[in-house]
């Protein structure tokens, strides 16, 4: 359980896939930069015969489904606030890690003929998951977490912002579409759980103070 189950779960699954030791799965799922892991799963299908067709129609391996449970089960349903201040060596599941670690998965297992029809199914379920709609949903701390996931380079790498080796967006690896993006961005406005921690206390410093809704009023009247 905890932190270390969902690790466990997800680099099975990629092991019994992929035919990957335990220590690559590792580097694919959580110890090496995003960058790593991009270049890696190029390696992996350049060895394999990849049918250069995008196919139209997809639908999720038992894998990928599983995949999408521990997405749904650690971080979409996230409901109080101190969920998201599970450190990340902590046993507690911080959803930002569990949902990171799910998608990287996922484009493990996504293969290249499939990508655009995969991003095109994952950004089907996930609005229907948050009942997003223009912009809107109830499901506010979903949507934080997954703006953290998706829009915001990844906290555990300890890269800046100004470095010039950019880290690529998990939602760019994954080929979701910017207007959905746009959409979940909107969904969490104001919410300081959609932002890295260190930016969120330079925020709350600014404004001289830790209130969240003088926070997001500040935002949504802007």
């Amino acid at each position: 359980g905890g932190k270390n189950g969902i690790i466990l779960e997800c680099a099975d699954i990629i092991i019994s896939n992929l035919g990957l030791s335990m220590k690559e799965a590792e580097l694919l799922l959580f110890a090496g930069s995003v960058n790593e892991m991009k270049d890696f799963v190029t390696r992996i299908y350049r060895k394999v015969q990849i049918e250069k067709k995008q196919f139209a129609e997809f639908f999720p391996s038992e894998s990928q489904q599983h995949l999408l449970w521990l997405l749904e089960q650690y971080s979409m349903n996230v409901r109080k606030y101190g969920e998201f201040n599970a450190a990340i060596n902590s046993m507690r599941v911080n959803p930002v890690f569990a949902g990171r670690v799910c998608f990287r998965a996922w484009i493990c297992l996504t293969k290249p003929s499939n990508k655009k029809s995969s991003a095109k199914w994952l950004e089907k379920w996930l609005r229907n998951k948050l009942g997003l709609n223009n912009g809107v949903s109830s499901k506010r701390l979903a949507c934080a977490a997954l703006v953290r996931i998706l829009l915001w380079a990844d906290e555990a790498s300890g890269l800046e912002l100004t470095d010039g080796d950019e880290e690529p967006l998990l939602a760019v690896l994954l080929g979701l579409n910017g207007r959905f993006m746009a959409e979940l961005a909107h969904a969490c406005c104001g919410m300081i759980e959609s932002i890295p921690f260190h930016l969120a206390d330079e925020i709350m410093s600014g404004l001289g103070g830790s209130n969240l809704f003088f926070f997001e009023s500040e935002l949504l009247n802007a």
